[in-house]
């Protein structure tokens, strides 16, 4: 009987399958690949890291940030520019000395806001080596620059006395997993280019318009991370926008601007086309109506406000005072005064009245959605691996607490769940009325007010600008004396008794301060619900550079707010002071006979 022959070739490659390392025969997963990438430089971190001179890192954390995005910007039914992008980017925290007292709420004399902030790109392949390579010389950069602060602070220290209080939390130990996403799909960028296109080109149809654009953004992110302590957490994040922005000036100069939002967790759920279409050419009719308007040159009376008026007031001038702020080590004393103006006035509030009594606030990043609609400032965990759970600020007007990351300070020794990226933001910030009115109720109170000052009308406010959304950002917002700095109200109407409403020119707060939210008379009894991407306070920043956290992290976030309609017994409005510049010599093209 003849023997086979097994071939050769077949015989050589089981040979070389056999000498295979068994991990080679089951491909890792992207996320098993960067989890392994970072637990590896962890272990060899806390295990390794030092030099013969100088202490060991006591606290070390990776965190991988994997962003899809796509965003398309139009004007007047044009393409201004389109893109989508890949990236991975890796931050560490890195901690030397102890709890008590370490490299960080410190700032170096020549300290600047970006100064460790440098973007840390890592491949986007699944190199494990190569990500490995990445993150040590990211980690070798970090422990330097973390020994010369340390060193730096402790020097600064040997000729003054610090707050007793920790620099770092104990916070229990906590891992989460969200599921791996089955799309592996890009985000396709058609339908936001063409839903830029649609929307900007409503505005051929506005001859007052002069400038305008419309900007759509779609992005995930999946955020891998892991510290020293034993934390980690896998997490997804996705944000779909719609911004539609607008100017134009009056006859006078006056510059006047407008914007409209759109937010949604994806692509799929933003609005249909027809339902912002409509929302868009209301916002531009308003614009074109301030144009013609009365110029009020000062207002002190009763105000109504309405809205996404009463959600971004609440942004600029409340949300911001609801964050502690640790007060850091200055390296040059006389910064004193400065490092005085990072410190947040409601740390002396806890236990006052901020607000009537039958207000509160809660921060609660576990809701997705209430009677309001979808919120969209959700999370399980934080940036820091601390489990979301809500917080109550405010309780029947009394402030209880205040928002809080690993910063302590001291009456927030632990941390509330709100460190979100860079910086400490809310999440979901909701506003609740025990004593809430209908529409018809409050409308009425308005009016007894305005009657009782003996006004000849009173006046609302609808809308707010915002930082981020204008076509003029030489067009800022004024501190008064004793007030907060402010966005100018983009709608707001003068109200008569008899119902009969006037649109106002251009109006500025005068003197807002917090203690205006003490003088509210009434709220309504529903909210609207209103998502923005924040721009940072000042403070924020210098507490940035005050941190432990090196290389860069995503600035994308999203914070939602639900907010009744508010009524002030007095405000003051007045119009802005300052030059004008002057309008356009020619007429828009678009509408220009000579021009055809």
């Amino acid at each position: 009987m003849a023997t086979a022959i097994r071939p050769v070739w077949r015989t050589a490659l089981l040979a070389v399958a056999l000498a295979l390392p068994l991990p080679c025969l089951a491909q890792e997963s992207m996320d098993d690949v960067l989890m392994r990438a970072i637990q590896d430089e962890l272990k060899r971190a806390t295990e390794q890291l030092r030099t013969e001179h100088e202490e060991p890192p006591y606290f070390v954390a990776y965190r991988i940030d994997e962003i899809e995005s796509a965003i398309v910007a139009a004007s007047f039914g044009a393409l201004l520019s389109r893109s989508a992008d890949k990236s991975r980017t890796l931050a560490i925290e890195i901690r030397v000395g102890d709890a008590e007292l370490d490299n960080t709420n410190f700032l170096p004399r020549s300290w600047r806001p970006r100064s460790n902030t440098q973007t840390t790109p890592l491949p986007l392949d699944a190199d494990y080596k190569e990500l490995r390579r990445h993150i040590w010389l990211t980690t070798d950069a970090a422990y330097k620059h973390t020994l010369e602060m340390l060193a730096k602070k402790r020097a600064a220290l040997r000729s003054r006395s610090r707050e007793a209080v920790p620099d770092f939390s104990t916070e229990e130990r906590h891992t989460w997993q969200a599921p791996q996403t089955a799309t592996a799909a890009n985000i396709d960028i058609e339908p936001l280019a063409t839903t830029a296109r649609s929307l900007s080109g409503l505005f051929r149809t506005t001859p007052e318009i002069n400038e305008s654009f419309v900007s759509a953004f779609s992005f995930r992110r999946r955020t891998h991370y892991v510290n020293s302590e034993g934390t980690s957490f896998v997490r997804n994040q996705t944000l779909a926008m719609v911004n539609a922005v607008a100017g134009t000036q009056a006859s006078d100069g006056t510059v006047l601007q407008d914007f409209e939002v759109f937010s949604a967790r994806t692509w799929q759920q933003i609005p249909k086309q027809a339902t912002m279409a409509e929302t868009v050419r209301t916002m531009a009719a308003a614009l074109t109506a301030r144009r013609h308007a009365a110029v009020l040159e000062r207002y002190s009376g009763p105000v109504l406000i309405q809205g996404q008026a009463a959600a971004e007031l609440l942004a600029q001038a409340l949300a911001p005072r609801l964050m502690v702020t640790r007060v850091p080590v200055m390296e040059d004393e006389r910064s004193a005064s400065y490092a005085a103006s990072l410190r947040n006035p409601f740390e002396d509030k806890v236990g006052a009245r901020v607000l009537p009594r039958w207000l509160s606030v809660r921060d609660d990043p576990t809701l997705q959605r209430n009677d309001g609609g979808e919120l969209l400032g959700g999370y399980a965990v934080d940036a820091e691996g601390v489990p979301a759970t809500a917080t109550v600020l405010v309780e029947k007007g009394v402030l209880k607490t205040l928002l809080s990351s690993r910063n302590p300070t001291a009456d927030s020794l632990q941390s509330s769940g709100n460190q979100r990226g860079e910086y400490l933001l809310p999440s979901n910030l909701v506003v609740s009325a025990s004593e809430g009115l209908d529409d018809a109720a409050l409308t009425a109170r308005f009016a007894e007010l305005v009657a009782e000052r003996g006004n000849e009308y009173g006046v609302a406010v609808r809308h707010i600008g915002n930082a981020r959304l204008k076509v003029d950002f030489g067009d800022a917002a004024t501190r008064s004396q004793g007030g907060l700095r402010l966005e100018r109200p983009t709608r707001a109407y003068k109200v008569y008794p008899d119902g009969r409403e006037e649109p106002i020119r251009k109006l500025e707060f005068s003197g807002f301060a917090e203690s205006n939210f003490r003088d509210i008379v009434a709220a309504s009894r529903s909210n609207t619900n209103y998502s923005l991407r924040p721009a940072p306070a000042g403070s924020n920043v210098a507490l940035r550079a005050a941190s432990a956290l090196y290389g860069s992290t995503p600035r994308d976030l999203v914070v939602s707010l639900s907010v009744p309609d508010l009524l002030f017994e007095e405000l003051t409005l007045r119009k802005p002071t300052g030059n004008v510049p002057r309008p356009p010599i020619l007429t828009h093209p678009f509408f220009s006979a000579a021009a055809e």
